[in-house]
């Protein structure tokens, strides 16, 4: 749904388009009427001196022609318009949740550290006291570090010439990191079950195998409740290695799981929503799979949840 503004700008398009192609048909009424009403005295004047009518047919039907193709690209024209102005209005909604999604992204690690700091200066506390009041520190900056990384990550992911450095990664190895530093981040306070070969070699550059893997655990952890199960798997499959995400959450609508890979996209509306994001992780996941020869694909599991399954060229 757009913003009331935006609502209003499609709404006085709509008028103003549906006003010209009316008066486009009223005006080629008006024409056919006289076009007759000149036909009939042509006619007239034909039956009283016995000359041929034919002229006056071709000229009519010439009229009639030229006004229809004009109608026709008229209308093309509208349609193509009202498009652009559609799609112009949901990359402005787009832009507007990912500033707001970003502002409280940095603020929220700014306070935490701010607070932090100024508590280790104004009170005397033990040692134990000052390195958890860093430990907390640090893991905002941390925070705001990963931010950092992501939006430069995205931009990175845009940049079909710059070639990722793709080669042969044990995805079993990197899998199991990514899932022991994402309980205590993302999945903290949810019950994930791993299951995994102990080595399985996929064509990939680990950097951006290891982003995948961290914004798929991240979007898990994000969007379902706390005490859930997250379920991951790893496993060969034909001439891939697939690895499956699944949730306990709501799942995604079928009219979404293709705009969620879309950058910037969020569901809903920012100033309302409660879970953290930014709209980039499942765009950079995706990104990066189809730039290293891979895929990455959701569905909803028969049980509820959603299930992100990331597929991988094995290395020969």
């Amino acid at each position: 749904m757009f913003p009331k503004g935006h609502r209003r700008t499609l709404l006085l398009f709509g008028i103003l388009a549906v006003y010209i192609v009316l008066q486009s048909l009223w005006w080629a009424y008006l024409l056919v009427r006289k076009d007759q009403e000149m036909q009939g005295l042509i006619d007239a004047f034909h039956l009283a001196t016995g000359t041929d009518p034919g002229r006056a047919d071709r000229t009519f039907r010439m009229v009639v022609g030229e006004g229809s193709v004009f109608l026709a690209l008229l209308i093309a024209a509208l349609v193509l318009t009202y498009r652009a102005i559609r799609r112009d209005l949901q990359l402005a909604r787009a832009q507007r949740n990912f500033l707001l999604a970003v502002t409280h992204e940095l603020r929220t690690p700014i306070a935490g550290a701010k607070l932090n700091v100024q508590t280790l200066q104004r009170h005397a506390l033990s040692p134990e006291q000052r390195e958890a009041l860093a430990a907390r520190a640090v893991g905002d900056l941390d925070r705001l570090a990963a931010l950092t990384d992501k939006v430069l990550l995205a931009a990175r992911a845009e940049e079909t010439d710059l070639p990722l450095e793709v080669g042969p990664v044990d995805v079993a190895s990197v899998l199991r990191q990514a899932v022991d530093q994402a309980h205590g981040t993302g999945l903290a306070g949810h019950a994930v079950e791993l299951e995994a070969p102990d080595t399985l070699t996929v064509q990939a550059e680990a950097l951006a195998l290891r982003s995948v893997l961290d914004n798929l655990l991240e979007n898990a952890g994000k969007y379902t409740p706390p005490g859930s199960r997250v379920r991951v798997s790893l496993r060969p499959q034909g001439g891939a290695a697939v690895i499956e995400v699944a949730d306990e959450g709501p799942g995604v609508p079928e009219e979404e799981r293709e705009r969620i890979f879309h950058r910037l996209y969020r569901g809903g509306d920012e100033s309302t929503r409660r879970a953290q994001g930014t709209g980039l992780g499942l765009y950079i996941a995706r990104r990066l799979m189809r730039r290293m020869g891979g895929t990455l694909t959701v569905r909803n599991a028969p049980q509820g949840g959603a299930i992100f399954a990331a597929s991988f060229p094995t290395a020969s």
